[in-house]
C-alpha cells in the first residue's frame, strides 16, 4: 500500500515551510520471531494472537520557500488563480523537530528501545543521539531531534531526518464476562490516572474555558442523571460507547487531499484559511476537531468519534486516551488512519492495570448502539485485525510549545531562530510488511519427510 498527502497552505507573499514526513518500508516478522514474545504483564483478561514485530523507517523533509499569487483573482473563481512556490535558503542557527513514538499498551510492544537516527541539512550530515521527550502528565513519548549549524546563520533549504523504531503488533482476545465482574477501583496508579483530563487533544487550538463542563453536561444527559458508577465499568464504557456513536454523525472525510487550491471556512481551521495543494497522492493532515466541539456540534469525522469518546470516559473517571494507527491493510487513502481509543481497567487481586482496545469506529459501521451494551461486541476488546495497526501516537497535535501548521500532523518544531509564520507540509505513511518465514527444524536421520 502506498499512502501519502501533501498540503500546502499558503498566505499572500508569506515565507513558507515545507516539510514532509513520510514512514517507508515497515518490515515485519511473524510469531515466530524471538522479539514476538510479549514483554507485558501476563493478563488474564487479554490475550494476543498473531503477533507481527515491524521495524518503521521513518523520514522527515524540510524545505523553505517563499509562495507567489500571479493574475487578478477579481471576478474569477478561488481556484483558478495561478500559485507558485519558490525554494529559498533560511538562515539560523539550529532546528529541533519532534515526533511521537509508541511503546506499550493494549495490543503492542517494543521489542527494544532503541532508536536509529541521521540528520542531513544541504550538504552537511550529523548523526545525533535522539533524546526520549515526555508530554507533562501522561508522559507520552516523542523522539526529539537536535540539529545546530556548522557556522553562524548558515543558509539551509533542506532538511532530510531518517529514523528508525521498532514495535510488535497483536490480534486480542478479550474474556468480556471476567472483566464485567470487575468492580470500580477505589483509585487509579500514576500512569493511568494521568488520563482522566477530559479534553484529550487540543489539535492546536485553545481550549475553551467551558471545556470540560461540555462534555460532562452531555455524558449526565446520556446517563439521564443517574450515578456512572451504578453499574459495573465494563457495561459503562460500552454504554458511553454505543452513545457516542449515536450521536456523532459521521460524514467528511478524516483526512484531506491536496487537490485544490481556496478557502477553508470552518471552525476546525481557525476562520477561513487560504490553502493550496500541490498534489493529489498524499494526506494534507487529520480533520479533527477539540472533543467539546464535537459535543456540541456532532457532524464530524471518525477521528471526532474517538476524542469525544475518549473525553466522554474520562469525565465518568475512566482512565482513556487515543490511539492513532495506520492501517496497512486498508487500501484508500483517506481511510486507512485509524484512531482507536484505549481505556483503563484494574484488578485488585492481582494488582493489574491493563489496557482495553476499542475500534469504535468499526463498531459504528456494523451498526452497534447503547441499548445493546450487554451483548458481545466484536472490536470491543475483541479484535482480530489489530496485527495490521501500526501504532504512530497518543496524540495528533504536538505539546503546546512547539510549533505545527494548518492541519494536525503530528509533528512539532523549535528553534531559537525566527520561525516562518506558515507553512507548507506534506505527510506520508507508507508500512510494507513483508513475511519472514520461521526455519523448520532439521529432521533427525531416519525420521520421515512430512
Amino acid at each position: 500500500m502506498n499512502i501519502r498527502s501533501t498540503i500546502l497552505p499558503v498566505k499572500p507573499l508569506a515565507t513558507m515551510l515545507l516539510c514532509s514526513f513520510l514512514t517507508i518500508p515497515a518490515m515485519a516478522q511473524n510469531s515466530a520471531h524471538p522479539d514476538a514474545k510479549s514483554p507485558l504483564v501476563e493478563n488474564p483478561y487479554i490475550k494476543h494472537t498473531d503477533p507481527w514485530r515491524y521495524d518503521i523507517r521513518s523520514q522527515l523533509f524540510l524545505r523553505w520557500g517563499d509562495r507567489y499569487v500571479r493574475g487578478n483573482r477579481t471576478g474569477i473563481q478561488e481556484d483558478s488563480y495561478d500559485e507558485h512556490l519558490e525554494t529559498v535558503s533560511w538562515p539560523i542557527d539550529d532546528l529541533e523537530i519532534i515526533f511521537p513514538v509508541v511503546r506499550e499498551g493494549a495490543f503492542y510492544w517494543s521489542p527494544n528501545r532503541s532508536v536509529d537516527a541521521s540528520i542531513r541539512a544541504d550538504d552537511f550530515t550529523q548523526h545525533p543521539d535522539p533524546k526520549q521527550l515526555y508530554t507533562k502528565g501522561t508522559n507520552a513519548e516523542y523522539s526529539d531531534w537536535q540539529w545546530t549549524s556548522e557556522i553562524e546563520d548558515q543558509l539551509i533549504t533542506q532538511f532530510h531526518i531518517i529514523q528508525t523504531t521498532r514495535i510488535v503488533v497483536a490480534d486480542t482476545v478479550f474474556d468480556e464476562k471476567k472483566a464485567r465482574l470487575l468492580a470500580w477501583p477505589e483509585g487509579w496508579d500514576e500512569q493511568a490516572s494521568s488520563f482522566l483530563t477530559p479534553i484529550v487533544d487540543s489539535v492546536g487550538q485553545e481550549v475553551a474555558p467551558d471545556a470540560d463542563e461540555s462534555i460532562a453536561t452531555i455524558v449526565s444527559f446520556w446517563l439521564e442523571e443517574n450515578d456512572p458508577k451504578s453499574i459495573s465499568q465494563l457495561d459503562l464504557v460500552k454504554y458511553i460507547t454505543g452513545k457516542v456513536i449515536e450521536h456523532v454523525e459521521v460524514r467528511s472525510p478524516p483526512a484531506e487531499l491536496p487537490k485544490r487550491s481556496g478557502f477553508r471556512n470552518s471552525r476546525a481551521y481557525n476562520g477561513a484559511d487560504p490553502v493550496m495543494f500541490s498534489t493529489s497522492s498524499n494526506w494534507a493532515g487529520f480533520v479533527v476537531r477539540p472533543a467539546d466541539e464535537v459535543a456540541r456540534d456532532p457532524k464530524g469525522t471518525k477521528h471526532d468519534l474517538a476524542t469525544l469518546l475518549c473525553a466522554a470516559l474520562r469525565s465518568v473517571g475512566v482512565p482513556a486516551r487515543t490511539l492513532l494507527c495506520v492501517n496497512d491493510q486498508d487500501q484508500d487513502i483517506l481511510e486507512s488512519f485509524v484512531s482507536m481509543v484505549e481505556f483503563a481497567m484494574y484488578d485488585p487481586d492481582l494488582e493489574l492495570t491493563f489496557w482495553v482496545p476499542i475500534d469504535v469506529d468499526k463498531l459504528r459501521l456494523n451498526g452497534k448502539r447503547s441499548s445493546q451494551y450487554k451483548q458481545w461486541w466484536n472490536y470491543f476488546g475483541t479484535h482480530d485485525e489489530l496485527s495490521h495497526y501500526i501504532p504512530v501516537a497518543y496524540y495528533f497535535h504536538p505539546p503546546a510549545s512547539y510549533r505545527a501548521y494548518d492541519l494536525p500532523a503530528l509533528y512539532g518544531l523549535r528553534s531559537s531562530s525566527p520561525m516562518p509564520k506558515y507553512a507548507v507540509q506534506s505527510l506520508l505513511i507508507d508500512p510494507m510488511v513483508s513475511t519472514v518465514t520461521a526455519p523448520k527444524p532439521k529432521k533427525e536421520e531416519g525420521q520421515p519427510p512430512f
